[in-house]
């Protein structure tokens, strides 16, 4: 374990010397022989440098790391739009990135500092014991680790799909797949935070896996009274004529004479003849709108046909 101890160290020595070496060269050779008698040889100076050296070091790491954040969401944001498997390994690669930048400020701290340097080693060469008690505590979530690679290499979904975790009931868009876990954004904003373990052994219905194209049921019922063949006619009618319809016949199939709309009667219910209608959009969120639309259009439409729609009523009879 003492390896481990002096690879950090070493690191840290190295970035320390580099420093140095940066400093000498900027400085004019007065200057930088007054300054370096002052850090080496005075008890104070001595003090006062690994102070800085410390301060400047934390200073370097809490910018690079707002940097690495700036740069990696401008990177995660453009991907999105061209890419959104380019986007989640943007996402993913981030966390090592910013782990490299806490480990190099780690290494110069600890270099800096002798009572920590030692206390390290000692720390290290229980190493084997120590390595026992962090594998226990942290078995899952070096699962979510394992399982988030998993996610990553073989993709099940990416950063903007609409997925429904079945196994979970809960639904929504994939913002964030990190090292541990993946972020899910309703549809009422909030945020539902899924260990990768968990989604790596879900059931996952995933919107925009392969075809992003959606068909969603529209079912209306209506009265046993009123006229079937007029009502299918004014559904399909209303339905094909929504903006957000996508006509998915082939040019064989509207040479054939296929309905552009598919409209059936589903069920004789109790009290209802109830009509379904297929809506075909380009993606869940604008289908979902245009279902919300189409039962306000068909209802007007209805009214205005005499077309009654069917609701549950109580007849009461006095003998």
């Amino acid at each position: 374990m003492e390896t481990g101890t002096n690879t950090v160290t070493d690191a840290g020595g190295a970035l320390t010397g580099a420093a140095e070496d940066a400093i000498a060269a900027a400085l004019p050779k007065s200057w930088w022989t007054v300054l370096n008698d002052f850090f080496n040889d005075n008890t104070v100076g001595i003090f006062l440098g690994k102070v800085l050296l410390i301060a400047v070091t934390i200073l370097l790491m809490l910018i690079a790391v707002k940097v690495t954040n700036r740069i990696f969401r401008r990177v995660i944001d453009h991907m999105k739009e061209i890419n959104k498997s380019g986007a989640t390994l943007a996402a993913f690669l981030r966390y090592p990135v910013l782990f490299l930048i806490y480990f190099a400020a780690f290494a110069i701290i600890v270099s800096s500092i002798p009572g920590l340097n030692e206390a390290m080693t000692k720390l290290l060469a229980a190493g084997g014991v120590l390595a026992v008690v962090f594998g226990l505590a942290g078995q899952e979530a070096l699962g979510s680790i394992a399982s988030g690679m998993m996610i990553l290499a073989f993709r099940p979904f990416v950063i903007g799909d609409v997925v429904n975790v079945v196994s979970q009931g809960v639904a929504g868009t994939v913002e964030e797949i990190s090292l541990r876990h993946t972020v899910l954004r309703t549809i009422e904003n909030k945020r539902v935070i899924i260990p990768n373990s968990t989604m790596n052994a879900a059931i996952v219905e995933n919107a925009d896996y392969g075809d992003k194209n959606v068909c969603l049921t529209l079912d209306i019922g209506i009265t046993y009274e009123s006229d079937v063949d007029q009502a299918l006619a004014v559904l399909a009618d209303e339905v094909g004529a929504h903006p957000d319809y996508l006509d998915l016949r082939t040019e064989e199939a509207k040479a054939n004479g296929a309905p552009r709309v598919t409209v059936r009667v589903n069920e004789l219910a109790d009290s209802a003849v109830v009509l379904r209608a297929l809506l075909w959009g380009k993606d869940n969120g604008t289908t979902f709108a245009m279902r919300a639309d189409l039962m306000r259009r068909i209802k007007k439409r209805f009214d205005q046909e005499g077309i009654d729609i069917a609701y549950p009523h109580l007849v009461v009879m006095n003998k």
